[in-house]
């Protein structure tokens, strides 16, 4: 790396660290709606000083700078004990490929409010017949003029109960083969009249997932990114964004709760440094993220490169799956009989924030595309193995 982007990377991180330590960093609920609401006024907050989209285009709302300043970015939420922001969907899954594939209209439009978090955003792509085959998806979209009328169902939908917008792959020509060659990328207001939403309880009592139905919902024409019919394209591009720049940003997250949860320990169990179980949880969890920080070195570089969507992308989601639940099933096994008691606090942990995020990481190889899909792709793509 050239000494003048070290420097300009060290000046970052000192500009963040100084803004962060004058700025009050909220305290982050566990109830999924509070939970909500505090973030998006933390997002707010970044976006108001300049620290949202940082490698996206002024244009766009961003500072014009590359994927590594917002990893630094990022890096020093987490030093901080800071937490995300909110519209992960928009700004790290559809965001990006809005901002490559759509118009420079729809980029002035709908970038700014995204990156503000006025605008929340969700992704319209699984299907109850369509989730590993998504080129299999049926829901229609029906040109009528200068607006389509879209037809159909989709599920697993996060933030759909809280979306304004939704980017949506929908079948324009259902006579196309292959059949991923008849599908385009709609951008559909959440408000418009057809759309219901019905939010899916998960087992740790959240209900962040939703399904989505379409009823005769019209999108202007305007809404379709690129071109019509070529909508997959696209779409690999979002995909390769959610595993690469998701999992990018979510290694900082995993990271600052291990770091959250030792901090716990130090402060309320001496003791807790002799234990074997801690010592035995903790050194599970580094070793994970060490494998992590190295996979995401190199997703960091093909970003700023711009590479698009590539076999590698499917490693991202590998890696921060087995993070994910390493880390999940390590912390949680921290709390030993406690675990069946979440208002319990032994050693000073959070018994509900810990049982929370291990339910949640068992569903880490299945959202986003399965490990079983993942897996194949770098057989077949990157090693070149007969299809299975």
């Amino acid at each position: 790396m050239p000494v003048e982007q070290i420097t300009e990377f060290a000046e970052l991180r000192r500009e963040a660290r100084r803004w962060l330590a004058e700025t009050e960093i909220p305290t982050v609920p566990l109830e999924l709606e509070e939970r909500f609401n505090v973030l998006r006024r933390w997002q707010r907050t970044l976006f108001d000083a300049g620290w949202m989209g940082l490698g996206w285009s002024r244009e766009a709302g961003g500072r014009g700078l590359t994927a590594r300043h917002q990893q630094v970015f990022s890096e020093e939420l987490a030093r901080a004990h800071a937490p995300a922001p909110i519209g992960l969907i928009g700004l790290d899954v559809v965001g990006p490929s809005i901002h490559r594939y759509g118009s420079p209209e729809q980029r002035t439009r709908l970038l700014p409010p995204l990156l503000a978090g006025e605008d929340i955003w969700c992704q319209g792509f699984s299907e109850p017949s369509a989730g590993s085959d998504l080129a299999s998806l049926r829901t229609r979209a029906l040109r009528d003029g200068d607006k389509y009328v879209v037809n159909g169902q989709k599920v697993w939908t996060s933030w759909g109960n809280q979306a304004s917008w939704c980017a949506l792959l929908c079948r324009t020509d259902p006579d196309a083969e292959p059949k991923h060659a008849g599908i385009s990328y709609l951008i559909a207001d959440m408000s418009s009249p057809g759309i219901t939403v019905r939010p899916l309880v998960q087992m740790t009592g959240d209900a962040e997932f939703c399904e989505v139905f379409f009823d005769n919902v019209e999108v202007p024409v305007g809404n379709l990114v690129g071109k019509e019919n070529d909508g997959w394209r696209i779409a690999l591009d979002t995909l390769s964004q959610e595993r690469g720049n998701y999992a990018m940003r979510r290694q900082v997250e995993i990271g600052w709760g291990v770091e959250k949860t030792i901090d716990g320990l130090r402060g309320t169990s001496p003791e807790s440094a002799t234990n074997s179980r801690i010592s035995t949880a903790i050194g599970e969890s580094h070793v994970a993220l060490r494998v992590l920080d190295a996979q995401i070195r190199r997703t960091v570089q093909r970003l700023i490169d711009e590479e698009g969507p590539h076999p590698l992308d499917s490693i991202d989601k590998l890696v921060l799956n087995d993070a994910e639940q390493v880390v999940g099933r390590a912390l949680a096994d921290l709390l030993g009989p406690f675990r069946l008691d979440a208002e319990s606090q032994p050693l000073g942990l959070n018994a509900a924030q810990l049982i929370h995020d291990h339910y949640f990481s068992r569903a880490a190889s299945i959202y986003g595309g399965t490990s079983q899909i993942q897996r194949n792709i770098v057989a077949e793509r990157l090693l070149g193995l007969p299809r299975s």
